[in-house]
């Protein structure tokens, strides 16, 4: 279990504050696809706690069917192998050719002579004993969360669940994976860490208010969910949502700059301007920090390293993987060369099993996948995500759809009228001009010739107005198609998408690194490095400085969004946007519409 913060004397919470901030009655949420961050408004740090659960086995007789972690439908396909060796080249290539800090290169180290060494050595059995212990509960339990829920013994038969994956709502069709199951999981999650972390309790939360913290690219509906769950289900007095780019904006002290949040499983990119997330700069990329720790282990297997007891597919031995990963794993140019390491392999009141090995690139070429995603060998149509339009909610039948229906047939028929009244102008400047002789004759003629006119204009016309219309609307829906890329590339795509010049030259002179993913050595060097060779000539002379920013104000970088969204919850402004429990239950997802500080 993590060591929470000194244990807090729980004090009667006051009446609904409307008109002073008070911080302390404030709760700030930030639920990722590993971690859950929870804390009051006046707290310094959050709480962070793994963002899962293990629920017990209604039937002992069915196997474990626990949601996966580290490996991915994705990374399982036929063409993965060969997409993963074509990256490795990219990313080798990509080593070769640029210099260390003496104006070097480096030397690469051979798999085949790494390979030969590893691959003979054997475990040797210690006579420690992990300190590490399985989770010991009252086997009547019906769930256990976080920390916990990690260690519980797979012989005690309980499923372990993820309720969010890729910074989404995690449905699947395996055992809990429908919407229900999902929203349960987490309601019970975010309820049972209130209770036992922050020390308030349940029926309190009424003199409470949350703050939310959603993705850049959210999905409307999942959302809506989160908010029931927090006004309904837990029963906060008011909650407002905020999105994370927003608040690492705020958490790193500055107005303006392009945000890289490199997740778990996920990595967006975004331009914050004044507090404002410009919603056609925002991207989102399905692969994160664990895909990194899945790519450390192909790339050891490929050195030799491959010991029976570690198997990805098996929670404990992900969690030793992703500790190898931050252990080794760098983006430091000089540190190059064979290098001896000894590895544990630590199962919980088990001894220790040692290997003394060998590691080469392997340490760099990991978390150069970051810039060349092929080396995850991911495949799929559904990897990469810009904003999308509301589906729409029954709750809510004034929403953008109809809004933007509404405009385009006011707007069509204002062009049809004028076109009429202007078609009359010309008819009576035409008639006025003829003699009496002549209009007998074009009105005989006007109306002769009018029921066939008429028959085909209603006809042929209108269908061909009417395709044209649906053509314009589903041209003016469709979203730009695009390929897994790199951060850099999806840094340099993210600014391209700003209006002006000068606001793309104030995103390339800051740019934020927030989220656990990119945590290696010398990572804003390299990050800086190929942002600056990818960028269009004009800019570089444009700039003055070009900041990239990893760790603000020396503050762990996983924290920043959370900092960020504490200090949210103190502004003046944030105090007009709180949609209280009432108004939810009266106007549900249509206050979010009025409410929410982003465009929904």
């Amino acid at each position: 279990m993590p060591t929470p913060a000194a244990k807090r004397l729980y004090t009667q919470a006051p009446d609904p504050a409307s008109e002073p901030v008070q911080t302390a009655t404030t709760v700030v949420i930030q639920p990722g696809s590993y971690n859950l961050r929870l804390g009051r408004g006046s707290d310094g740090l959050p709480i962070t706690i793994p963002h899962c659960i293990a629920r017990k086995k209604k039937d002992p007789s069915k196997p474990l069917q626990s949601t996966p972690w580290i490996l991915r439908p994705e990374c399982q396909q036929p063409e993965s192998k060969y997409q993963q060796r074509q990256g490795l080249k990219q990313a080798e290539e990509a080593l070769a050719y640029k210099p260390t800090s003496t104006g070097e290169y480096r030397q690469p180290t051979s798999h085949k002579l790494l390979y030969s060494h590893n691959n003979n050595v054997r475990g040797q059995l210690t006579e420690v004993i992990c300190p590490h212990r399985w989770t010991t509960i009252d086997q009547s339990l019906p769930f256990v969360i976080g920390e916990e829920a990690l260690y519980m013994n797979p012989a005690d038969n309980y499923h372990l669940h993820w309720p969010m994956r890729g910074g989404h709502l995690n449905i699947h069709n395996g055992p809990g994976g429908t919407l229900t199951a999902v929203m349960a999981d987490i309601e019970t999650i975010w309820g049972q860490a209130i209770q036992t972390l922050l020390d308030i309790p349940l029926k309190d939360l009424k003199l409470y208010k949350a703050l939310l913290l959603i993705p850049d690219v959210y999905i409307h509906h999942h959302v809506k969910h989160m908010m029931d769950i927090l006004l309904e289900k837990l029963g906060f007095g008011a909650a407002v949502v905020h999105q994370e780019s927003v608040c690492a904006t705020f958490g790193a002290g500055v107005g303006s700059a392009c945000v890289v949040d490199v997740g778990d499983q996920k990595t967006s990119v975004c331009c914050v301007e004044d507090g404002i997330s410009h919603k056609n700069t925002r991207i989102t990329m399905e692969y994160g920090g664990s895909d990194i720790t899945r790519c450390f282990h192909w790339l050891l297997g490929k050195s030799g390293f491959s010991p029976r007891e570690l198997d990805p597919r098996n929670t404990i031995d992900g969690l030793l993987l992703q500790e190898y990963k931050e252990s080794y794993c760098h983006l430091d140019q000089d540190n190059f060369g064979v290098k001896d390491r000894s590895i544990l392999i630590r199962k919980p009141e088990q001894n220790i099993i040692k290997y003394a090995m060998k590691f080469g690139d392997e340490t760099i070429l990991a978390p150069m996948s970051l810039f060349f995603p092929d080396m995850l060998g991911l495949q799929g149509s559904d990897l990469i995500h810009v904003q999308s339009r509301s589906d729409g909610d029954p709750a809510d039948p004034h929403d953008e759809f109809f809004l933007r229906q509404t405009t385009s047939r006011e707007a069509k028929l204002a062009k049809k009228k004028d076109n009429t009244e202007m078609s009359r102008d010309n008819s009576e400047a035409n008639l006025g001009q003829l003699d009496d002789t002549q209009v007998q004759q074009q009105m005989d003629e006007d109306s002769n010739d009018a029921p066939d006119n008429l028959q085909v204009t209603g006809g042929d016309g209108n269908k061909g107005t009417r395709r044209l219309d649906i053509e314009e609307e589903q041209e003016m829906e469709s979203e730009p198609v695009l390929q897994l890329m790199g951060v850099d590339q999806a840094i340099l795509q993210s600014i391209d998408r700003c209006g002006s010049d000068e606001v793309k030259k104030k995103m390339y002179s800051c740019i934020i690194v927030v989220g656990g993913g990119m945590m290696f050595e010398e990572a804003q060097q390299w990050l800086q490095y190929r942002v600056w060779v990818g960028m269009p000539p004009q800019y570089r002379l444009m700039l003055e400085t070009m900041d990239v920013l990893t760790r603000q104000k020396d503050m762990d970088p996983t924290l920043t969004c959370w900092k960020g969204a504490s200090v949210l919850a103190c502004l003046d402004t944030t105090q007009e946007l709180w949609i209280k429990q009432h108004e939810w239950r009266q106007f549900n997802v249509r206050m979010l519409r009025e409410r929410a500080p982003f465009m929904w």
